[in-house]
């Protein structure tokens, strides 16, 4: 069959994909991501910065203000990559994708850190709970201890490792009959949310990965387009100057 026998002969071209359309869509696509990490890194920003304001006595674990910090600051390093990914794509500037490149690559690098410190560390999370716990409620901040009771009135839960331990109130489980103390809940919450944060860090991280292959090639293909055309400005130099000396002064390479 004719259709059969022209599936059977297809091959693919690089260099005729590229000249054709393919350029024109590797360039929209590595804008569109970046386009994505440009988004992504200005609500990172944003968030932190309404963590950061709204961040004080009523912070049960005491680690906002570390979040809103770190979020602020991933999220200037994403908006400042993905501007130089939208410029130098939107451009064709082939030095300006070399150092899209070369700090995305960092970018990528740093978050694989970031991720494998979390995890080493996640055997942490319940000796952090505790100790923000029992600094909450021997703080004596009425704030904060409020913020450990409507912890505890959540989950139905008293107190931390035990119900008699650090509740509050010091009769918690008289007054609310909660006979379950609050370290389970609590950890598993945390880690819940901590689960889709790395979820979402997990699928940025994909998308940065894709930006690199994509942008390394744009690159090549600028570069490649670039020696083209100096070649061609280069021959048609010679030509024009070989006229000139065999007398055709007038004559003009178009």
């Amino acid at each position: 069959m004719p259709f059969l026998s022209r599936i059977s002969t297809f091959s693919f071209n690089k260099d005729t994909f590229f000249s054709s359309g393919g350029f024109t869509f590797v360039k929209n696509l590595l804008l569109f991501i970046n386009f994505l990490s440009l988004l992504a890194g200005v609500i990172l920003i944003g968030g932190g910065a309404y963590i950061q304001i709204h961040a004080g006595s009523d912070d049960l674990i005491d680690l906002s203000s570390g979040i809103a910090a770190s979020a602020i600051g991933i999220g200037v390093l994403i908006t400042l990559v993905s501007f130089f990914g939208i410029f130098g794509a939107a451009n064709e500037k082939g030095m300006l994708l070399k150092t899209y490149f070369g700090m995305l690559l960092l970018l990528v690098i740093f978050e694989i850190g970031l991720g494998i410190a979390a995890y080493v560390k996640s055997d942490a999370v319940e000796d952090l709970l505790e100790q923000a716990w029992i600094n909450s409620v021997v703080s004596g901040n009425t704030q904060r201890q409020s913020n450990i009771l409507r912890v505890e009135q959540a989950f139905q839960c008293c107190g931390f490792r035990n119900v008699s331990s650090y509740a509050v109130p010091n009769n918690c489980t008289a007054t609310y009959h909660f006979n379950v103390p609050c370290v389970d809940s609590v950890k598993d919450a945390l880690q819940g949310s901590l689960a889709t944060i790395g979820g979402t860090g997990l699928a940025l991280g994909f998308i940065e990965l894709i930006g690199l292959g994509f942008s390394l090639l744009l690159f090549v293909k600028i570069a490649q387009k670039d020696r083209a055309s100096e070649s061609l400005m280069n021959e048609a130099w010679r030509i024009n100057r070989s006229k000139i000396q065999y007398g055709y002064a007038n004559y003009q390479y178009v």
